[in-house]
């Protein structure tokens, strides 16, 4: 203010004194809610993922918090990873319902494309990284096309929506005949296409998945009898 000789009555010179205060009184309030709520910063969640976390459950009501929290986040760990060329700890990103985090870019504006773009780079750049990422829909025409080709492993359910099978079939370059083979699975079949993990690049095979829950009792109940604790 001085510099530029700004007067002290004007709206100017008041709002460049104020802001250092008003941003203090902010920092101030947001620490408190902070502590009356037992939340987490983006910044503490990235502390907790390079830690000795295994598994982190991010559940937040708030469509618009839960993208803003995806943007910070996963820009933050790509860029210090880039800055210190970071690979491990090796981080999986798991989006459940997609299309609310990589919605279609044509039909987007605001806090969705901004997320859909910042997944996408996650997709596309955060391997070299250590930094992977899963993502499960059901409303697969809605999402954004580019994001889904940077993905190298594909589980096809049931796809009853033609238009559905279509977006399948032009984004992971699988024949419409196989697909239309998905409308005679059962609970716990899938079509499987991958470009590494198989070992056969980019040929779907069918596979039949164990039940999860199954195999969740099977197991604490292995483990239970091994601790000589009643399951």
């Amino acid at each position: 203010m001085q510099k530029f000789k700004v007067h002290e009555a004007s709206g100017l010179f008041a709002w460049a004194t104020t802001r250092l205060t008003l941003l203090d009184i902010l920092k101030k309030k947001r620490e408190e809610e902070e502590k009356e709520t037992g939340g987490l910063t983006a910044e503490r969640i990235r502390g907790l993922l390079e830690g000795e976390e295994r598994l982190l459950c991010v559940s937040i009501a708030d469509p618009f918090t839960i993208k803003d929290l995806v943007i910070t986040l996963s820009r933050d760990l790509l860029n210090r990873r880039k800055r210190k060329f970071q690979v491990k700890p090796y981080i999986l990103f798991v989006f459940d319902e997609g299309q609310e985090f990589i919605p279609d870019m044509s039909s987007s504006s605001g806090i969705d494309r901004k997320c859909s773009k910042q997944v996408e780079t996650l997709l596309r750049q955060g391997r070299k990284y250590g930094l992977g990422a899963c993502v499960a829909t059901q409303r697969i025409a809605y999402l954004n096309t580019n994001a889904l080709q940077q993905l190298h492993t594909y589980f096809v359910g049931t796809l009853p929506r033609p238009y559905d099978r279509s977006v399948v079939s032009n984004t992971f370059m699988i024949d419409q005949g196989i697909l239309e083979k998905t409308l005679e699975f059962a609970p716990g079949e899938w079509l499987l296409s991958s470009y590494i993990a198989t070992g056969i690049e980019n040929v779907p095979i069918f596979i039949r998945a164990d039940n999860a829950e199954n195999e969740l009792e099977k197991f604490l109940s292995y483990t239970t009898g091994q601790l000589g604790l009643e399951p």
